[in-house]
This record gives structure tokens, C-alpha cells and sequence, in this order.
């Protein structure tokens, strides 16, 4: 008797020790509810834990925000709903005991078309952005997934080409992308609404409008949108795509700390509340490159890649006059090499060349958001943001003298003043209406040979000076009918450099014809202006004088129709199918060239006479089949086959750079929960055409050790197919106080050989087509408290 109430206590003792253990492994889980159209707080809203056993929910308190206790470590499911609104479901979401989890919910009103009608649940995820204004060609992601997806590397840039239309436009060292057969440089990138220069560390490197790694932290990202066509009318100066990015708030409620340590770099992140109680907070995250410590430190000699960056944003909260922030972020980056004085070492004209990059990038700015009454609210923007770069080549010469060969100085700075009205004047018709004004500064001296031939060193920029370009527009949403939605809107800018101007109207339709089938159809006019240094290119005229021949460049434009199937099958697995065309003009080339600046990639030397003569389509369709992580596990396959072409002033029709015709990607992912510790294995397959070519003059290239084009038949020539795979492999290990997460990403861990450039080979005597195989491969350990 007393043995057995000995194994009876010790059994109880065991099992509530197991109880408490798991009970005291939970997270809670944070947040708010608002109306997306006037973001104002839903009181009293409900929010419950899909398929939680026990049952788990909240219900907001009065300004909206609740708080869900005691969640075990996994993925959930979680609802929003309120009576009045659509309901909105939020799937995903990652929790783990290092950090609480903060959400927020916006609802949309039920439209008075749908009264009587059953209304499901919309999903806050990446099928639909969080623009509603947006019918077509968009979609929404977190930061999570540019860790969990193989091939992200914490970079929205490297996440985005998995998905259909887009393509990575240079080798992996390299973050450009292609959208629909689009050039890089066409992408608009913007950050808590504002646009900023292309952020990235050692930008335009390779291509213009990539870099090396992006300087937005993936610590302090929230999720955000991604559109690659007939995008809303709020967004301008673009004609590829639009990145809108967002950062998230701080924890208003708790102070938590994050630490990572990798081979990109080592990582510090703080937020929490400034003052308790108060709903203000703070978020900050600082990087530095781990080869750029190991240098400093002497581990490792003269490594020749630096940077650092941080990010910040803060959060203030007031009951009478609105949110108020203040964000910012920065990098400083650089590189150096130097030229091999020993001939017989060379391999080809790179070991030539003493080299020196230094840049800085930064955005800081104000913002402000209050409601006015229950139907409006009204958000203001200030931001101060800019780039600078220095950059120096000198090329040895066959006496190995030293010659200056790139001397380059150059700042764009921005300041921007935006803002916009968001009005609900009933629950069918929403409007957004906005200002942009961008007081551009520029400081430039640029000097350069022409395709480094010695004798030809001259000045090609040297000016300072401001200009203007002010952008307005409007757009609406109106629910026709219980199937039918309609988004129209213009978008307006003046371009003060030169006294251009241009008017984009924006349409898009969407019908409904079931509960899970949807047809699209959006139509979009972009414009472009091109950077300020291409305006402000100088050379001598026959009489010796100073000109600027392409100071009265107008704006390059594009047409973007697309048609858009959309059927969801279930909750979570969605077919997705999209034709478009898109006719592009006014494309600056030069006169009686195939030279034009739709296949534009990197020069800094620019010294081109532009005319906006050249013309542009790409044809294609994008398909996408997806099933969402759910228990466990998430697939994407998708397919682009499409054509780029261009007419440049010779007058012939070409394939541009950046046709490759067909790209397929197959991804999938599988999450082990072993404990309380999740293990997550995923793989990505890329399949593309291959780079397009420009032949080369064998004979004359060889003769002048430089690649010499045949231009006649440029782009005739095409890189084999390629097959790129790329694994990541995480571990979250949970613990009561902290979590700590191993993850290991591998971009082409088949080491895949992909073409390059055309490089004089001094062992060959000849010019070759340079072949590399690049792995990029990133570890990294971070710790959560």
C-alpha cells in the first residue's frame, strides 16, 4: 500500500512537472485591431487560435488591442472578426518563446452590396497585398520567409525572384532582379511609404538597381508588398515593379534583445516601450560585416569587402493628436584591391587595376498619422535621404605605371515631403488622394575613360545644383456589386530639370463569378524619369565649348495590361494565372545605334547621346501554383514564359538583355516540431534561359585586348539553360527565457557555372567569355531574449 502511494505521488509529481514545464514554454501573443480604411481601433473585436486545443482567443479592449496568453511554441492560424466587417485571417505565424508575437489586424466594412450575402474570411497574407487599392500582379510578404524560403538570405531582393515574373538579373553575388523582362533600374523602392534610392550595400555594383545585400534589417522589417505590373496609382517614377516596404513597430509592452552572428555579419537588436504604459516604443537593429571585423582584427589580411548598416524606428502614441515616428536607416560600405605589378601573374585585366570604393546611403524621417472623424484619416511624411559614392580605378599600363583610369564623386540627396488623405465616403467607395514633392540635390564629378583605352580620360559630369519632381494622385475603390469591384485612379508628375510632365491614369476590375474563382483585369500607364547624372552628362563640341545634349530627355513610359484567373481551391492551395502584355516608349538609345537604355546595366563611366527614340514589349504569362504552410508543410511551383524585345534607332526589333524566355521554380518546405523545437528543411529549384549576348569581333578584340561587340546583331546570342538549387536548413531551439535559432542557407549549392563577361586572357592572348560558379553560403546562430 505505502509503494503504491509512493508511485502514485511520484507519477503525480512527474506529470505536473511536465504541465508546469509546457505551461511555463508559453508566449504571448500581442496586438491590435483596426479599420484598414480610416485606422481607427475596433473595440471589442474577436480574435481566436484556429484548431488550438484548448481553445484560445481574446477579446481587444476598447483601443483595440488584446493580447492571446500561454501559446505553445509552433504555427497558427489566428481570426479577426467584429461585427459589421469582413473577417480577416492571419496565417503563419511563428511563435517562439525568445520573443512576443505582435500582429495587427485590419478590417475592411461589410459593403452594403453584400448585406444578406455569406461573407468568407479574407487572408492577410502574401495571395493579396495589403494595398486593397490593387487588383492584379501584387502580393505580401514577411521577413520570415526570407529565411525560411532557400535562396532568400534575409533579402527581400534574393526572396521575391521565387515568385512568378521575376528573375535574378546577375550571378549570385548579386541582388537585381528582373520583372516580366524588365531592367532593374525600373523598380521603385519605397519605405514607410516614402520612396528612397536603391538600398542596398555597394549598389548598382554589377547591375543598376541591385547590390550586394540589402541594408533594410530583416530584425526590423515588417510585412510588406510586392507589385511587377499595373501597379495602383500612388505609385510613380517606376516601370518594372514596386517594393513597399514597412518596418515594424517596437513591443510597446516588454523589452527584448536579439543577437545573431553569422558569415554576412553580426547583428544587435533592442526594442521595447519608451515609457510603460504609454503604447510608445523603440526598435533598433546594427550590423557589421564579419569579414570587415575579422580585417580590423587581424584574423584575416587586407579582405576587401566592408560594410555596416543600422536601422531604427520609433513609435509614439497620443490620444488627441495621433502616431507620430521617427525612422532611419544607413550603411557605409567598402572595398579595395590592388593591381599585381608582376606581369607574368596576370590572368586577365582585372589584376591590372588598383581599386577604392567607399559609399554611404542613408533615410531618416518624420511621420505623422491622425484620424479625422470616423470616416478619414490623414498621414504626413518628411524624409531626408541620399547616396553618396566615391570610387577610384588606376590601371597599370605596359611600363606598370600607375594611370588614373575611373575617378568618380557623386551624391544624390532627396528631401521628400508626402502625404495623402484616406477617405471612406460609405462602404462602398473608398478614396486616396496624395501630394509628393522631392527637392532633388546633386553634387557630381565624374571622370572616366571610354572602355578603359588610355588617351581617352575626360570629365563626363561636374555640376551641383537642385531640381524638382512633384508627383499627385487619386485613386479609388468602389464596390459595384456583390461580384464586381472597380479601382480607378491618375497619377500626375512634373519633372522642374526640364519642363516635362506626364498624366498615368490606373484602372483595374475584378469579378467575383463564385466564392472561390476571381477574373481580373488591370490596366496601367508608368512613367520614369532617368538618373539625374545621365541628364547632366557633358562633352566639348566641335568649337570646344561645354555642352549637355541630354538635358531635355523626356520621361521613358510603359503600358501595362494584364488579365488575371484566380481560383482558390481551399484555404490554403491557390492557382494563380496571369497573361499580360506591356508596350514601352520613349526609351532614351542613341541615334543609328542597337544602344539602348532598356538593356542599361552599369557604367561608370557614362558618356552616352541620348535620344528618346527606342521602343519596347514583353509578352508573357505567369502561373503559380501554392499551397500555403499548413501542418507542417508549404509548396510553390511556378512558370513564366515570356518574350522581351526592343527596337532601338536602327529600326530593328531585338531580344533585350534580359530575355530569357522561359524561368520555373519549384520550392517546397517541411517543418518537424520535436518538442517544443521546430526544425524546418527547405529546398528551391530555379530553371531559366540562359543571359543574352551581344557577339564579339573576335579578331579586333583580340588586337585591342578589350571586348569589342559586333552591335549589328546585338543580343542575337544566348547562354545555355540553367539550373540553380538552394537549401536552407533552420533549428529553433525553445527555451522558458530564450530561444535560439541556427540557420544555414546555401544559394547554388551545386555550384552551378553561370557566364560572366568577356575578359582579355593574358595566358590565351585572347578575349574569352569569363565562366564562374559562385556559392553563396551564410551560417548563422541567433539568440532571442
Amino acid at each position: 500500500m505505502q509503494k503504491t502511494l509512493f508511485t502514485f505521488v511520484f507519477l503525480k509529481l512527474i506529470i505536473f512537472s511536465l504541465v508546469f514545464s509546457a505551461a511555463s514554454m508559453g508566449q504571448t501573443i500581442r496586438g491590435i485591431v483596426l479599420d484598414k480604411t480610416t485606422q481607427q481601433p475596433l473595440p471589442f473585436s474577436t480574435l481566436h487560435i484556429h484548431d488550438s486545443h484548448p481553445p484560445k482567443g481574446a477579446i481587444s479592449d476598447e483601443a483595440g488591442r488584446f493580447e492571446i496568453t500561454r501559446v505553445q511554441p509552433g504555427r497558427y492560424t489566428i481570426e479577426a472578426s467584429y461585427v459589421g466587417y469582413e473577417k480577416v485571417i492571419q496565417r503563419e505565424i511563428l511563435v517562439g518563446t525568445g520573443k512576443e508575437v505582435l500582429l495587427t489586424f485590419e478590417l475592411e466594412p461589410q459593403s452594403s452590396q453584400l448585406e444578406g450575402v455569406t461573407v468568407r474570411a479574407s487572408s492577410q497574407d502574401k495571395a493579396r497585398a495589403l494595398n486593397s487599392m490593387s487588383m492584379v500582379s501584387s502580393l505580401s510578404f514577411n521577413v520570415e520567409e526570407t529565411r525560411r524560403y532557400a535562396g532568400g538570405i534575409d533579402d527581400p531582393a534574393r526572396l521575391v525572384t521565387a515568385f512568378a515574373g521575376v528573375t535574378a538579373a546577375g550571378n549570385a553575388q548579386d541582388n537585381a532582379i528582373v520583372i516580366r523582362g524588365n531592367s532593374p533600374r525600373g523598380v521603385l523602392w519605397r519605405v514607410e511609404g516614402v520612396e528612397i534610392p536603391n538600398p542596398n550595400h555597394f549598389s548598382n555594383a554589377n547591375v543598376v538597381g541591385g547590390g550586394f545585400v540589402s541594408i533594410l534589417s530583416s530584425h526590423t522589417l515588417g510585412r510588406s508588398d510586392f507589385f511587377t505590373g499595373a501597379f495602383p496609382a500612388e505609385y510613380g517614377n517606376a516601370t518594372a515593379g514596386v517594393f513597399d516596404m514597412k518596418l515594424r513597430s517596437g513591443n510597446p509592452h516588454k523589452r527584448e534583445y536579439a543577437f545573431q552572428a553569422g558569415i554576412l555579419g553580426l547583428d544587435f537588436s533592442a526594442e521595447g516601450p519608451w515609457l510603460k504604459g504609454k503604447e510608445s516604443s523603440y526598435l533598433f537593429n546594427y550590423r557589421y560585416s564579419t569579414m570587415g571585423l575579422l580585417t580590423h582584427l587581424n584574423i584575416i589580411p587586407d579582405q576587401a569587402i566592408l560594410y555596416q548598416d543600422l536601422s531604427f524606428k520609433n513609435e509614439f502614441h497620443t490620444p488627441k493628436h495621433g502616431t507620430f515616428t521617427f525612422w532611419g536607416l544607413g550603411g557605409l560600405d567598402r572595398t579595395y584591391s590592388y593591381a599585381i605589378t608582376d606581369p607574368s601573374k596576370w590572368q586577365n585585366d582585372d589584376d591590372r587595376f588598383d581599386n577604392d570604393w567607399r559609399e554611404s546611403f542613408g533615410a531618416t524621417g518624420i511621420g505623422h498619422r491622425i484620424s479625422l472623424g470616423s470616416s478619414s484619416y490623414v498621414s504626413t511624411s518628411l524624409v531626408a535621404s541620399g547616396r553618396r559614392k566615391e570610387l577610384t580605378l588606376n590601371r597599370l599600363n605596359d611600363d606598370l605605371v600607375l594611370q588614373k583610369d575611373l575617378d568618380l564623386f557623386k551624391t544624390d540627396s532627396k528631401l521628400t515631403l508626402s502625404s495623402f488623405v484616406n477617405h471612406r465616403f460609405n462602404t462602398d467607395h473608398v478614396n486616396r488622394s496624395g501630394l509628393i514633392i522631392n527637392s532633388l540635390h546633386y553634387n557630381y564629378d565624374m571622370n572616366s575613360t571610354h572602355e578603359h583605352i588610355p588617351g581617352t580620360y575626360t570629365n563626363m559630369a561636374l555640376e551641383s545644383g537642385q531640381a524638382f519632381l512633384m508627383q499627385a494622385y487619386t485613386q479609388s475603390r468602389y464596390n459595384l456589386s456583390p461580384a464586381w469591384v472597380l479601382n480607378a485612379g491618375l497619377h500626375g508628375s512634373y519633372f522642374a530639370l526640364n519642363n516635362t510632365w506626364s498624366v498615368d491614369p490606373r484602372i483595374g476590375l475584378n469579378w467575383s463569378f463564385s466564392p472561390t474563382q476571381t477574373v481580373s483585369m488591370a490596366y496601367g500607364k508608368h512613367s520614369q524619369i532617368e538618373d539625374l547624372y545621365v541628364y547632366l552628362y557633358r562633352k566639348q563640341d566641335d568649337d570646344n565649348n561645354w555642352i549637355q545634349p541630354n538635358k531635355q530627355l523626356k520621361y521613358m513610359k510603359a503600358h501595362h495590361f494584364v488579365l488575371g484567373y484566380d481560383h482558390a481551391f481551399s484555404d490554403i492551395l491557390r492557382l494563380k494565372v496571369e497573361p499580360y502584355f506591356q508596350y514601352l516608349y520613349n526609351i532614351p538609345g542613341e541615334e543609328n545605334s542597337s544602344f539602348s537604355m532598356i538593356n542599361f546595366t552599369r557604367d561608370f563611366g557614362f558618356n552616352k547621346e541620348l535620344v528618346n527614340s527606342d521602343l519596347g514589349r514583353n509578352t508573357g504569362i505567369d502561373v503559380t501554383l501554392e499551397r500555403f504552410l499548413y501542418k507542417g508543410y508549404y509548396y510553390l511551383a511556378n512558370a513564366s514564359v515570356y518574350r522581351s524585345q526592343y527596337k532601338a534607332d536602327d529600326n530593328i526589333w531585338r531580344s533585350t538583355r534580359y530575355d530569357k524566355n522561359l524561368v520555373i521554380n519549384v520550392l517546397g518546405g517541411k517543418e518537424f516540431m520535436l518538442g517544443s523545437n521546430i526544425l524546418g528543411i527547405n529546398l528551391r529549384a530555379c530553371f531559366s534561359g540562359g543571359e543574352r549576348r551581344t557577339p564579339l569581333l573576335q579578331e579586333e578584340s583580340n588586337e585591342a585586348r578589350r571586348a569589342i561587340f559586333d552591335e549589328a546583331n546585338a543580343y542575337s546570342l544566348q547562354d545555355a539553360f540553367i539550373t540553380h538549387v538552394d537549401l536552407s536548413v533552420t533549428y529553433r531551439i525553445n527555451k522558458k527565457s530564450h530561444a535560439g535559432i541556427w540557420a544555414l542557407q546555401i544559394k547554388n549549392v551545386l555550384g552551378a557555372e553561370q557566364n560572366d563577361m568577356y575578359l582579355y586572357d593574358y595566358r590565351k592572348q585572347a578575349v574569352v567569355l569569363d565562366s564562374r560558379s559562385i556559392v553563396v553560403p551564410s551560417l548563422s546562430y541567433k539568440i532571442e531574449f
